[in-house]
């Protein structure tokens, strides 16, 4: 019997092993930790003009870090409008934090969008040299440390080596030590925002890039590689094709027993975006009725580009030279939609001004786009008195002018001191209008004309007598005022009010009856 026992020892020891030395080692092997530290400042030295975005900038490094990059909410610091103070205090927390890990646990990231020049980053009044930025990264306990810089360099500081595109190459070790600094510009450039895209053309690209259009291996990963080649090569075609100045994002990096260092990766749980394989066509991602476009790319002739967004509801717009489409998608989550040249519809250009710049082109016109709605109407003429009825339309609008054809029906009727008229109208219109959209609302003013023809029934007040019914041709111009609110990506409803003035022939003569309603009505896009 000795043997059997023997040899369940044996087995309960091979079988533990693996489990006492996974607990032996798992402290070894602790979660990483990505702290970020992001600012904003939209105001520069006396000379230099107020920034728009810069504080919105930081904030959606943030929101992608958060979504896509590792990053716990409680491990970031976002500033709007900081000082030299409270910037190098939020390192410092930065520091504390990381403090409470292994080095080799810790990723630092930091990024800052703003006023600045080759030495100094402009906090209002204040310089702050990236000199004393870089003793304080090297005072936090991290293993990797990554700069992101968006502001515009305007000297050369020695000591400083430009890497153009990027010069990161991976090897088979596992860690990546180091400290990389991203500029969205290089020496003596510019960097530039734009009123289109609300924000700073580099930090826009990269964040493109960080939410899946650098995959270009489609591995669902997007390395520090792969995001800055695509924020350079987006950047530059940006710049040149919408300001005429081109801007060149610059890599500065000195990294050790480096691996592919992934920044984010694209969850299964948001949705994906596939955009058609094409060359120099621009595409802008609009998030559903905001119209605040949240992703800007160039297609590429040798593969579709994915991003990854949440789920919900969005408008593509195709740019082709001086034409385009739209194409409106809406997105459950984990879902995949990939679009294709046919699902495309009409668009022009774009707005592009330097950082601080107030000389901005005027913003695209929204997509071609067809319209249906349907609605009621109720008001009164000079001949009846209360008037009311079914509306219906179609129109076709691009930018600020549409074209509408519709129709609809009339009720109306009076007392007479010995009959009762009841009035039904059936008519066609047509008209022209011009919009001035707003958000996610919308005034339209416009004029047409009308036709139709008009059954008149005469009730006697004595019982005996028979109804008698005759008909006339009604036509007149109207003009028209709404006020529409979008409601979603697809529908919307309208609040209006019409003038009318109908010409008809009453007793062999001609009569013009004048008449106001008011109205609502429901519609959709498509």
């Amino acid at each position: 019997m000795g043997e059997p026992v023997t040899l369940r020892a044996r087995l309960a020891t091979y079988l533990l092993a693996p489990v006492l030395a996974a607990a032996w080692c798992g402290p070894a092997r602790a979660e990483p930790v990505r702290i970020l530290v992001a600012a904003g400042h939209k105001i520069g030295l006396a000379a230099e003009h107020p920034l728009k975005y810069a504080d919105a900038d930081a904030a959606r490094v943030r929101d992608v870090m958060v979504a896509y990059g590792g990053v716990k909410p409680e491990h970031t610091f976002v500033l709007a409008e900081p000082t030299r103070a409270q910037l190098l205090a939020a390192l410092d927390k930065g520091r504390d934090l990381a403090m409470k890990h292994r080095p080799d646990e810790v990723t630092l990231v930091f990024y800052f969008s703003g006023h600045g020049d080759r030495e100094a980053l402009h906090l209002g009044d204040e310089r702050v040299l990236l000199t004393e930025i870089t003793t304080k990264l090297e005072q936090v306990p991290a293993s990797l440390r990554i700069a992101i810089t968006d502001a515009c360099r305007t000297t050369r500081d020695k000591g400083f080596v430009q890497d153009e595109p990027f010069t990161i190459s991976t090897t088979t070790s596992t860690q990546a030590t180091g400290q990389v600094w991203l500029h969205a510009s290089s020496d003596g450039e510019a960097a530039q925002e734009s009123d289109e895209l609300r924000g700073a053309l580099f930090t826009h690209a990269w964040l493109n890039g960080l939410r899946g259009a650098a995959d270009a291996n489609n591995d669902a990963r997007v390395t520090l590689d792969e995001s800055f080649a695509f924020a350079y090569s987006q950047t530059l075609i940006r710049s040149a094709k919408s300001s005429g100045v081109m801007q060149k994002p610059e890599a500065v990096v000195n990294l050790h027993e480096l691996s592919p260092v992934v920044l984010t990766q694209t969850a299964a749980r948001m949705s994906t975006l596939s955009l058609p394989v094409s060359k120099d066509t621009h595409f802008l991602v609009y998030a559903g009725a905001a119209r605040s476009v949240i992703s800007e790319l160039w297609g590429s002739p040798d593969r579709r580009i994915a991003l990854a967004v949440p789920p919900g509801s969005y408008v593509v717009q195709r740019r082709l030279g001086g034409t385009g489409g739209a194409a409106q998608v809406s997105l459950a989550a984990g879902e995949e939609r990939k679009l294709e040249e046919r699902d495309f519809a009409a668009s022009p250009l774009d707005a592009v001004a330097s950082k601080g710049d107030t000389d901005v082109v005027a913003a695209p016109a929204h997509p071609s786009r067809h319209e249906l709605s349907a609605g009621y109407e109720a008001g009164a003429d000079t001949r009846t008195g209360l008037v009311q009825g079914p509306r219906g339309g179609y129109a076709y609008s691009w930018g600020k002018v549409a074209v509408s054809v519709g129709g609809g029906a009339d009720l109306a009727g009076r007392t007479l001191p010995d009959t009762t008229e009841h009035l039904v109208t059936a008519f066609g219109r047509a008209g022209l209008e011009v919009r001035f959209p707003w958000d996610s609302s919308m005034l339209r003013l416009g004029g047409g004309a009308r036709a139709g023809w008009l059954w008149q029934t005469l009730d006697p007040a004595q019982g005996s007598a028979s109804p008698t019914h005759s008909g006339a041709f009604v036509a007149g111009p109207d003009v028209l005022a709404a006020y529409r609110m979008n409601l979603g990506a697809l529908l919307f409803a309208e609040l209006g009010a019409r003038g009318s003035l109908l010409v008809l022939r009453e007793g062999g003569h001609l009569r013009a009856v004048p008449g106001a309603t008011g109205g609502a009505s429901l519609g959709a896009h498509f």
